[in-house]
């Protein structure tokens, strides 16, 4: 089976893209990171997640692992260089593809979904809690997290895939911004050219007023 990846990301309405995307067709590895809201260097930490997962991986080993050390190193980035408080952290929400298998490895609130032509499914669990004093959700699992106050959670996971499906995955402004009918409608006409609707999709949702940033990598199966 043919396994190709795209990806493309948008500033949206902020200042700083604070996202980061890996699409490694090679080695079939693909992420998507999002540095965390509020946190202090998130552009460096999403950037840390997906270029450290493509220097540690190696084919034929689990995901987990590899994600359980890179969030260590962004803690320990972070104690080292915001005066010893863990302010600085990313989501990370990656695949691995072997055979007909893809090897799902995801922190934080960035999802993964899988299409099938006409629907799409979430595979992700978004890792947050309310929180009564900001009246809004919160991360509840990221890598950078302080593992001395809270346990990392991660979620492991693997799944058969078959050509004429794909799998997409994308930061949180994409699915807050847009909706679950709009973005099946929008993969439903333009798959046959990836990368123009990775571009429309992150058009689409940038329109949002105050729009964050959004990013997308989009994993097709197809026969060889």
């Amino acid at each position: 089976m043919k396994v190709t990846g795209f990806g493309y990301s948008v500033i949206g309405g902020r200042e700083t893209n604070q996202d980061s995307f890996l699409v490694d067709n090679e080695n079939k590895l693909y992420a998507v990171a999002d540095g965390v809201g509020g946190g202090l260097r998130g552009e460096e930490a999403s950037k840390m997640a997906v270029e450290g997962l493509q220097k540690k991986y190696r084919p034929g080993e689990l995901l987990k692992p590899v994600v359980v050390q890179l969030a260590e190193e962004v803690l320990q980035e972070a104690l080292e260089s915001c005066n010893g408080q863990a302010l600085m952290g990313t989501t990370l929400t990656a695949v691995q593809v072997t055979d007909n298998l893809a090897h799902l490895c995801h922190v934080g609130d960035s999802r993964a979904y899988l299409f099938d032509g006409s629907a799409i499914q979430q595979l992700t669990e978004d890792h947050e809690f309310y929180d009564e004093e900001s009246q809004g959700a919160v991360l509840a699992s990221y890598l950078g997290l302080d593992t001395r106050v809270h346990s990392l959670t991660v979620l492991e996971d693997s799944r058969e895939v078959k050509a004429g499906q794909a799998l997409l995955l994308c930061s949180d402004g994409l699915y807050k911004q847009m909706s679950e009918m709009q973005l099946v409608s929008t993969l439903r006409q333009g798959l046959q050219e990836p990368q123009k609707v990775l571009e429309k999709l992150c058009l689409e949702a940038s329109k949002t007023e105050y729009s964050d940033n959004i990013t997308i990598v989009l994993i097709l199966f197809e026969n060889e």
